[in-house]
């Protein structure tokens, strides 16, 4: 009762957010757009907007992972890899490379691979890798 409850307001949360989120990128648009110079957007801002999008589709995959652990009681591992590799896209965009560390970026790249390699693997392997959970134990 407690893990389905909190999960649903999980759920609540998330929608709220996205939606809150949504509405951000588009005033943030119509405020670049009507700003000098008219319709055109700069690339420091162009990059600010791209990344907000990058949240908003991080945060649609969050919402689709929760809603498939209420739907099937289960989660598959490669959606959960997929919104990983989403969430470094979006970082390595916004990155400076100026004013980076480079051992953060290696940091970056062993990630990126690591989780490309992972994903890999789990397509080209003919089992599905899915996580159940139990609601069982809440009585």
């Amino acid at each position: 009762m407690f893990q389905s409850f909190t999960i649903k307001f999980v759920i609540v949360m998330m929608a709220i957010v996205i939606l809150s989120s949504t509405l951000e990128v588009a005033w943030t648009v119509f405020n670049y757009m009507l700003t000098e110079p008219f319709f055109f957007i700069g690339l420091d801002r162009l990059l600010d907007i791209f990344s907000l999008f990058f949240l908003i589709i991080i945060g649609i995959g969050l919402l689709e992972t929760i809603k498939m652990i209420i739907v099937e009681s289960s989660m598959n591992v490669d959606f959960i890899i997929l919104v990983g590799v989403t969430a470094i896209i979006r970082r390595v965009m916004i990155i400076d490379l100026q004013n980076t560390d480079p051992l953060f970026l290696v940091g970056m790249g062993v990630l990126t691979v690591a989780l490309a390699a992972t994903y890999y693997l789990i397509n080209s392997s003919e089992k599905e890798f899915k996580c159940t959970l139990n609601y069982d134990n809440e009585k």
